[in-house]
């Protein structure tokens, strides 16, 4: 049994879908053929020239990292680079690559809110801003006996998500009326007559990216030969939070924080920046390079800010907004939320025969 690159890819944008990556941010298959056959995924961090030839050692042939490859257009691929080493040796291979970045940290489950379960926080909560969603309403005017049919096949195409509620539409009773010209032919009505019909009004949400599949998907399913319908661009706010915040099992100094870090984290080297003497009881998490989030983490009340790695005007703004500032590695921050994913990939792909490795692991 096998599944196919575009299978594996379907599943990975359910549980973190593209859109809710940051403006900018190259996530889904950079490399390969999405009706490649696939039995074996590593699942990795970074997909630098050492796990591609884990990659290829372990038989893989599809490779699912946290980070990108390829962030820009290349110009060249010169195998003396590493980001030329890795893409030939995916190449040479044939090893599909897909990457899962800003839109799976953000993500129910994802890398962050994996990062705030090893570190032991409860009362988790959501903050600071995340990817804005650019969305459309769409209005149509259905016959009613056909509104059922028509908002499956908008639902199916991609409309009606709010939040963890799928299919959501609203309609209105109203009445239509139209007169059909010479060589039209009506769903309802003579050509020359003119027509009233029970109609009803339905309006849906969708991303900006499913738009055209939508309209596409709901004049299709609609009876008319010349379909009534608007599309209102809705205003654009950020939905997805990318940092959690929470509370700490129990109130600790900031230098007794960073060792007990230092444990969950497994890495003995977390530094902490701003007053060690300072009483920490609820701590913001922000995995990797998060060191930006400093002023939201102060608006969301939180005593210290955990990420993976910071600048150094990071270190004195914390001094200077009065916050802990604790650096305990861009790797030790992911990797969790990276061991999860593979977990997520081994649901739905394991039924149907297909292995996944964690990078790092005896497996």
């Amino acid at each position: 049994m096998a599944v196919s690159v575009r299978e594996a890819l379907g599943f990975l944008n359910e549980i973190a879908p593209p859109e809710w990556a940051f403006p900018n941010d190259p996530v889904g298959l950079q490399i390969g053929d999405p009706n490649q056959s696939v039995e074996r995924v590593l699942v990795a961090l970074d997909p630098d020239p050492r796990t591609v030839a884990s990659a290829q050692y372990r038989q893989c042939q599809l490779l699912v990292t946290h980070h990108p490859l390829i962030y820009r257009p290349l110009s060249k691929v010169r195998f003396d680079d590493p980001v030329g080493q890795a893409v030939q040796g995916l190449c040479a291979a044939r090893i599909a690559l897909i990457a899962v970045h800003t839109n799976w940290d953000v993500a129910p489950g994802g890398v962050n809110d994996t990062l705030a379960e090893v570190v032991g926080l409860t009362e988790v909560r959501p903050f600071g801003e995340g990817p804005a969603q650019k969305r459309y309403k769409i209005a149509v005017f259905t016959p009613t006996a056909h509104a059922d049919a028509v908002i499956d096949a908008m639902a199916n195409a991609g409309a009606g998500v709010i939040g963890l509620y799928r299919r959501c539409a609203f309609y209105t009773a109203g009445t239509g009326t139209y007169e059909p010209m010479e060589g039209a032919n009506p769903y309802l009505g003579q050509v020359g007559a003119r027509e009233h019909a029970e109609e009803l009004r339905i309006e849906m949400l969708t991303p900006a990216e499913r738009l055209n599949t939508v309209v596409n998907a709901m004049l299709r399913a609609h009876p008319y030969e010349e379909v009534a319908y608007d599309v209102y661009p809705l205003h654009t706010q950020a939905e997805h939070a990318l940092g959690r915040v929470g509370a700490l099992p129990k109130p600790m100094l900031a230098r007794e924080l960073r060792d007990y870090l230092a444990e969950k984290l497994g890495n003995p080297y977390v530094r902490v920046y701003g007053k060690p003497s300072q009483i920490v009881r609820t701590l913001a998490v922000v995995g990797g390079s998060g060191g930006d989030y400093l002023p939201d983490a102060q608006r969301a009340h939180a005593d210290a800010l955990l990420t993976g790695e910071v600048r150094h005007h990071h270190t004195w703004e914390a001094w200077a907004r009065d916050i802990v500032l604790l650096e305990g590695g861009h790797a030790e921050t992911e990797q969790p939320g990276v061991v999860r994913l593979a977990e997520r990939l081994r649901e739905s792909l394991e039924p149907r025969g297909v292995e996944v490795i964690v990078e790092g692991s005896n497996e």
